[in-house]
């Protein structure tokens, strides 16, 4: 059964408050020495007991212990983020949940590029990254609100990957990956040094059958060029370029008209980022850069008045008809174009400051998604500031604020104030307080998705534009401490309570305004042109009436009870208010993890048990849909060995997900609507076993 938020709270807190001894402060002192420098809080360098909010690192060694082969799953071990698939190539993260049908309420950037993507409605597609997980240094998450960071789309927290420097690289390396499903992949890292100049070019293949019954063979290539250039002592450039593009087995054999049907799926997207850094003294730092990312889907399939048909009377109605079909042409194309300044310096000790600008432009085309022809494009600008200040030995302020205006809205302001007390060396409290935005994405304002037949013309408006959706609004107050625990290990935890209003979510529309059905529909319907539509359902998104109200708490212990032996602990506990039922168990009320991480010499293991409370999120739409996914709990198992090859190490692993078997982790609605699955789950995820080989040269 789950912890409630404050019994979780009235257990916590009164042992963290307890007073540690001297002898126990010195016994944990390696743990807080070896806390991380972060950068994605403020953007200011910081350690992580000074940050205005609570940040995850996730570092290459614990990448390399889990033998994962997918970015996403590395976020089950984060507390408060929830992860889940619908299938083996689609994968829904959220911090704190929402976004059941599209999860966009988080930045995702890569070395401070954005790729949350107006392409997949403002989420991101994780599947597709143009990054290799061996090219990762760490990734930082903030969990937590950070528009007075990164803009609007830091709603409820951000993630941060940050790849290798050059400079810090030597060597290459080739590696394989073969398992159950048809696992079978390849990759390969080349780095170069010529005097100030470091080039690093990685690419990679992946191969897979995808999970058992449902069509998800995947193919994915990526390949990625980073340079490092020392101009001089205070100037360098760093410059990348990265291209990735796979083919995707999706859709159903089951759903309704087949409106999800079977078919391949083609993308590819490419981004080019150049920056420069002029750092005249170690308190000082400016720096500009650019980047162009670009996405194109090709996807495309058939609908059939026949095909999956469940209701008698509509199913009798159509079978005196001719065979109806029409097609789907969900391709679609965008670009992004993005310049920013930023400069840090420190006036005086004990106080640091930092102000940018930003300037972007967004595009997408896609003749589907907005079928009367526009082509929307939005284009956003951004001043922001942060200001850290050591107003005593103990306390540390810091204060952030961005100001954004964005096309075709009025100018907002997302402040930030956080007060950090560090009564010892080794322990830090923190109380704050942040506002942030979420913008309305291209897609959710301008969306105007249309089924027709050639025979019927339009028969269903699928998706019904809003051009006067406001953007949504979060205040967040939060109660953080990080240090050493009285009996021993390090403690993260995070107390928090948010308020949205006007949250943005998909609403149904029965007689959408822009549907002017043809005459030869209303005849063939008998008087009521709009049976197609009523029966596979229009909607619109729109700003929900009234507050949703997030409030629990989360954190993360580590305890290494022996020498190479590591424990994490996360556990989040939360109560969901929404005056919207649907919107309330779009979030999960609890998630859980352990990770055991062993050395023994040569050997290296990594055991985790993930647990995930219920959860009624899914893809898709069907009318009147309710279906909540079951609470499960499963096993992942990885085990490594170093090997010596003549004068080079080999590095082989074994991994296993999912050992407790299969289960559901998301629902494809329309799919999980038809009878044949009642009472049970249409997509299952199970068990992948492979083996891993990589060898450096």
């Amino acid at each position: 059964m789950p912890i409630r938020p404050r019994l979780a709270l009235a257990v916590l807190l009164p042992a963290l408050g307890t007073t540690t001894t001297a002898s126990a402060m010195d016994s944990d002192a390696h743990f807080f020495e070896s806390l991380p420098v972060v950068l994605s809080a403020s953007r200011l360098p910081q350690a992580l007991q000074d940050s205005p909010g609570a940040v995850t690192v996730i570092d290459a060694d614990m990448i390399a212990a889990t033998g994962y082969r997918d970015l996403a799953r590395l976020f089950r071990l984060v507390p408060g983020m929830q992860v889940a698939q619908e299938r083996g190539s689609q994968q829904w993260v959220t911090y704190h949940g929402l976004g059941a049908d599209y999860p966009n309420q988080m930045q995702v950037l890569i070395d401070g590029r954005s790729v949350y993507s107006p392409h997949y409605s403002g989420g991101a597609n994780w599947s597709a990254l143009p990054v290799l997980l061996e090219d990762i240094e760490r990734i930082e998450i903030v969990r937590g609100s950070n528009s007075a960071t990164y803009g609007s789309n830091a709603f409820l927290g951000v993630v941060n990957i940050i790849t290798r420097h050059t400079g810090s690289e030597t060597g290459n390396s080739v590696s394989t990956r073969l398992g159950s499903h048809g696992i079978a992949d390849l990759a390969g890292r080349a780095v170069l040094h010529d005097g100030p100049l470091g080039l690093r070019l990685s690419a990679e293949e992946q191969r897979d059958d995808g999970w058992s019954g449902l069509r998800d063979a995947q193919r994915l290539r990526r390949f990625n060029l980073r340079g490092d250039l020392a101009l001089d002592a205070m100037n360098a450039l760093q410059f990348s370029a990265a291209y990735s593009d796979g083919r995707l087995g999706v859709g159903f054999r089951d759903t309704l008209f087949d409106g999800s049907g079977e078919r391949d799926l083609e993308q590819s997207n490419y981004t080019l980022h150049l920056g420069w850094r002029h750092t005249p003294s170690a308190d000082e730092e400016w720096s500009l850069s650019w980047y162009r990312n670009g996405e194109r889907t090709r996807d495309e399939w058939q609908v059939d008045s026949r095909a999956n048909c469940v209701l008698t009377v509509v199913c009798d109605f159509l079978a005196r008809l001719p065979q109806l079909r029409g097609e789907v042409d969900n391709n679609r194309r965008s670009v992004r174009d993005n310049i920013e300044l930023q400069h840090r310096f420190s006036p005086t000790d004990g106080l640091r400051l930092l102000w940018g600008a930003e300037w972007r432009e967004d595009r997408i085309e896609s003749a589907f998604l907005f079928s009367d022809g526009r082509t929307p494009s939005q284009r956003e600008w951004r001043l922001f500031g942060n200001a850290e200040w050591r107003m005593a030995p103990e306390w540390l302020w810091n204060a952030g604020a961005m100001a954004e205006h964005i096309e075709g809205d009025t100018l907002r302001l997302a402040p930030r104030l956080f007060l950090n007390w560090q009564p010892a060396p080794a322990t830090a409290w923190r109380v704050g307080y942040s506002r942030a935005w979420r913008q309305p994405t291209l897609y959710e304002r301008w969306a105007n998705v249309q089924v027709s037949t050639d025979v019927l013309g339009v028969v269903n408006q699928r998706h019904t534009p809003n051009p006067g959706i406001r953007p949504q609004q979060i205040d967040s107050w939060e109660l953080g401490y990080l240090g050493p625990l009285p009996w021993g290990g390090l403690a993260d935890v995070r107390v928090f309570d948010e308020h949205i209003t006007d949250y943005i979510r998909r609403t149904p529309v029965l007689d959408p305004a822009p549907f002017v059905p043809s005459q030869a529909l209303s005849d063939m319907l008998g008087g009521n042109p709009f049976l197609i539509h009523q029966i596979m359902g229009g909607t619109q998104w729109a700003n929900m009436s009234g507050k949703v109200r997030l409030t629990g708490i989360e954190y993360q212990l580590t305890l290494r009870p022996r020498a190479g032996t590591t424990l994490l602990l996360t556990h989040t506990v939360m109560q969901r208010r929404a005056d919207d039922p649907a919107v309330r168990r779009s979030v999960a009320p609890y998630s859980a993890s352990l990770t055991w991480l062993q050395e023994i010499g040569a050997w290296r293991s990594a055991a985790s048990v993930l647990h995930m409370g219920p959860l009624e999120a899914g893809t898709g739409y069907a009318p009147g849909q309710r279906y909540t996914v079951p609470a499960y709990t499963t096993l992942d198992w990885s085990l490594g060995r170093s090997l010596r090859v003549g004068a080079q190490a080999l590095e082989i692993q074994l991994t296993a997900t999912n050992l407790l078997g299969a289960h559901q982790e998301l629902a494809h609605k329309p799919l999980q609507a038809m009878p044949r699955y009642a009472g049970r789950a249409a997509n299952e995820a199970g068990r992948q076993v492979f083996v891993s080989l990589q060898l450096p040269f």
